[in-house]
């Protein structure tokens, strides 16, 4: 009996602790960044829970139109009326810099990892993504970049994204670069995108399965210990004889 009873109180106090999210469990953050980020964050699978999706875009009125993710407006005591960074890599900065409070307690401080996912070419993107990784690197936040390269063709956004890379490779090694030339499409860019992203979650959530693992098994014997403990003071404290006086028998006496 004593058992069973303990069986259920450590089903429903592991099932409990779960749901309040007190046992170990990964909370990762994937971090669109400008509009090209906050685009492909968008078409992201929806039904991992482990996944919060975010966007952060000084253009609020392209955050205004989404209704899939989280989204952040950056700049905006600092860019004011100008409505985004206008493709201004140091506005963009400036911009991150000023809200980079807001970014950690809103963002960085509830993630176990954050994938940053940024178009380079643009403003926001380009220099969102510098000040983002720099802001990932001080509060010791891991983090992962994948970044797309615009086409030949577009000679300045080019010009710009090649700035960045040199930047962000100074800052991390912690990045995927994909190169528009080298894909038929952008769809087939945004694919290849989200099964790296994929295969990124999964392999973190198996690492997590290993270390809960072991955490989980000394968790639960500690409980287990502790619930049994309790359950067999009550019971003996129960089983004690029960001596009934002849004269009064609705009352019993405890030896």
């Amino acid at each position: 009996m004593i058992d069973d009873i303990s069986t259920q109180i450590l089903y429903k106090l592991t099932k409990g602790l779960k749901k309040e999210r007190k046992i170990l469990e990964p909370t990762i953050v994937c971090v669109g960044i400008g509009g090209g980020g906050c685009n492909i964050v968008s078409e992201l699978n929806k039904k991992r829970r482990e996944v919060d999706q975010y966007c952060l875009n000084t253009d609020a009125l392209s955050n205004a139109k989404r209704s899939d993710v989280t989204t952040m407006n950056i700049g905006r005591e600092y860019i004011l009326d100008n409505g985004d960074s206008g493709g201004h890599v140091e506005v963009a900065k400036k911009a991150f810099r000023e809200d980079s409070k807001l970014i950690d307690i809103q963002l960085l401080k509830r993630a176990d990892l954050v994938l940053v996912v940024t178009a380079l070419g643009g403003g926001t993107g380009s220099g969102g993504t510098v000040e983002m990784v720099k802001l990932m690197k001080g509060e010791k936040v891991p983090f992962k970049i994948f970044a797309v390269r615009p086409f030949e063709f577009e000679d300045n956004r080019k010009e710009v994204a090649d700035r960045t890379l040199v930047q962000l490779r100074k800052e991390t090694d912690s990045m995927e670069v994909y190169d528009n030339n080298e894909f038929e499409s952008l769809r087939e860019i945004n694919a290849r995108i989200k099964e790296d992203i994929e295969a990124t979650v999964e392999s973190q959530l198996k690492l997590y399965e290993t270390l809960y693992g072991k955490y989980s098994d000394s968790f639960s014997k500690i409980i287990e210990d502790t619930i049994d403990e309790v359950l067999n003071e009550h019971e003996q404290v129960l089983s004690v004889d029960i001596e009934v006086d002849p004269l009064e028998t609705s009352v019993p006496r405890l030896l």
